[in-house]
């Protein structure tokens, strides 16, 4: 059973719904010790109370088979410029530190046929800083798998990870893969996925740990986008 914390941020709960598409159990988490094996995901959430979910994980703490997954963003970091990007990083220690087996997931930008990311690019806006910055995006459908595979006891709970592509490409040219894809969407389609204040303070990762803990051999980027055709 997958419990999930309060109300968390986009893109959690679309990817909770994919896991429960593909038979995993989810509901919200609620108060005191899980019965029998569960899995609590804590992420970043407009109504999160850290001091309420450290007494939630003190309870977890007792019981058999309990683990946290901690859904987290490339750019978590305590000296982070963003909000947001702080409190992942607190969600994180607090995870680590509370005796519970815990893995840590940090979630590129994603795309796919339907990834919110791509829609925004789909309907050609205004790039910022001229689509310049380069990113390591991830397609959607590899952090569904990975999921899917954690919450299945495929891989060892245990660490942290950046779930990032292996390439390198930039936001112009993910936006010039939009273009090839067919017919602008509308104005406001889709959405900055991460917000575009966190993007800023994305930087480089290394996907190599990431795929061979949960063993990904993921295909190119760009051949995938290629078949997202509208």
């Amino acid at each position: 059973m997958i419990h999930a914390y309060g109300r968390p941020d986009p893109p959690v709960p679309r990817l909770l719904e994919a896991l429960a598409a593909r038979g995993h159990a989810v509901k919200p988490a609620a108060a005191g010790r899980p019965n029998g094996p569960a899995t609590l995901v804590l992420a970043a959430g407009a109504e999160l109370d850290e001091m309420a979910f450290g007494v939630l994980l003190g309870a977890w703490r007792t019981a058999p088979g309990a683990r946290v997954l901690v859904l987290s963003a490339i750019g978590a970091h305590p000296d982070a410029k963003e909000k947001r990007l702080r409190r992942l990083w607190r969600i994180e220690e607090s995870a680590r530190a509370s005796g519970v087996p815990a893995l840590t997931l940090r979630l590129a930008p994603m795309i796919g046929p339907r990834s919110p990311l791509w829609l925004r690019l789909c309907s050609r806006p205004r790039l910022p800083g001229g689509g310049r910055q380069l990113l390591n995006p991830v397609a959607e459908e590899d952090v569904v798998e990975t999921l899917d595979r954690a919450c299945n006891g495929r891989v060892r709970w245990e660490g942290w990870y950046e779930v990032a592509g292996a390439e390198v490409f930039s936001l112009s040219d993910l936006a010039r893969w939009a273009v090839e894809a067919g017919p602008r969407l509308p104005r406001g389609a889709g959405a900055w996925e991460p917000p575009l204040p966190e993007l800023r303070e994305h930087r480089l990762c290394e996907a190599r740990p990431w795929l061979e803990h949960f063993g990904l051999a993921s295909p190119p980027l760009r051949a995938r986008a290629a078949g997202w055709e509208r």
